[in-house]
């Protein structure tokens, strides 16, 4: 009777352990180790409810079994998992799974007009100028042309002084007692200086044209002010007065150089007539590029000189005394640029 009493407790104790016990865990790879969705959100998404926000069906909850203090039958540790980061929206429910709730796409900022409305002031101050905007802002240092006020024309004469054109045009314009203003290179005024002496002498305007005829917007300012003031120094004592007409050779300059001339006191003289004498032209159409052109307060533009041996100037010479009757006969007096424009030869 105590032997089956025995047997029934120890059955019952028996049961009641194995209720207790905790289940196997399954093999990794099997049905039953894959993630229930319904559970928690997995860790590699950034977006979602926390896990304790999130209510999870009755169904999935494990029953809670009051825990037995036996050393025989101890569970196994199973580290917690990680805390989820914090959702920035709300989860949707979605046949019992909860999926994150994708962000809504931003609008974009309408910013593209005014960074190209910035882009368009920016280039535009940073622009290089033309000749004519320049002149246009800066009217007082850049000249194109005189008042048209009286009937006056200017003729100036580029690159020399030389041997050969240059002493020709001197006598031309001797002879028809015309003053002109002669833009001289630096360099060769220094190499005939007896030339320029003798433009003095019969009364012609002395301008500097650099000193080796350089392209003028591609100097450094250094360069820029050593190409004007060099030849100021070599025209100086040839002359009797330090010029202040400045011709930039092909008429080219930039806005802060023409600023450099404002602080020194000089005037860039460009023109609004161009013979283009300079590629050979016969001295028919040298004479018809002026006669067709020329107007009240023109500034002609000839040369006395090549920009080397192999240009030929011979259609200047022959053009040059048909163009001083033609001008004469229209009423046209031809006068230095100074007088043209009103301002003193030297500074």
């Amino acid at each position: 009777m105590k032997r089956a009493a025995l047997a029934v407790s120890s059955a019952i104790l028996l049961a009641f352990v194995s209720a207790c016990s905790p289940a196997k865990l399954p093999d990794e790879g099997s049905a039953s180790s894959r993630l229930d969705e319904n559970r928690f959100i997995p860790h590699t998404l950034s977006e979602g409810p926390s896990p304790s926000s999130v209510p999870r069906p009755a169904k999935s909850q494990p029953a809670k079994v009051p825990a037995i203090k036996d050393k025989t039958a101890a569970a196994p540790s199973v580290s917690p998992a990680a805390p989820l980061p914090t959702p920035s929206v709300p989860a949707k429910k979605l046949n019992n799974a909860f999926i994150p709730k994708p962000e809504p796409k931003k609008k974009d900022v309408p910013v593209q007009k005014n960074h190209q409305e910035a882009n368009a002031v920016q280039k535009t101050e940073l622009r290089k100028l033309s000749l004519a905007e320049i002149h246009h802002k800066y009217p007082a240092v850049f000249r194109m042309r005189g008042t048209s006020q009286g009937k006056k024309v200017a003729l100036t004469f580029d690159d020399g002084p030389d041997l050969n054109y240059t002493p020709q045009v001197l006598d031309i314009l001797k002879k028809h007692q015309v003053k002109a203003t002669f833009f001289v290179i630096g360099s060769r005024a220094q190499t005939h200086p007896e030339i320029i002496r003798r433009m003095v002498r019969e009364g012609h305007v002395v301008g500097n044209h650099s000193y080796s005829h350089p392209f003028m917007p591609k100097l450094t300012a250094s360069e820029f002010s050593s190409q004007i003031m060099r030849t100021q120094e070599v025209i100086k004592p040839l002359t009797g007065y330090t010029p202040r007409l400045v011709r930039p050779p092909y008429g080219a300059i930039n806005e802060e150089q023409v600023r450099w001339m404002s602080d020194h006191h000089l005037l860039a003289v460009n023109w609004d007539v161009d013979s283009l004498d300079w590629k050979g032209l016969s001295g028919k159409q040298v004479y018809h590029n002026i006669v067709d052109n020329a107007r009240a307060g023109s500034v002609i533009l000839q040369h006395s000189a090549g920009g080397n041996d192999k240009h030929d100037l011979s259609g200047t010479v022959t053009a040059l005394p048909d163009l001083i009757r033609s001008l004469k006969s229209s009423g046209y007096r031809l006068v230095t640029v100074p007088e043209l424009m009103g301002v003193p030869k030297d500074l």
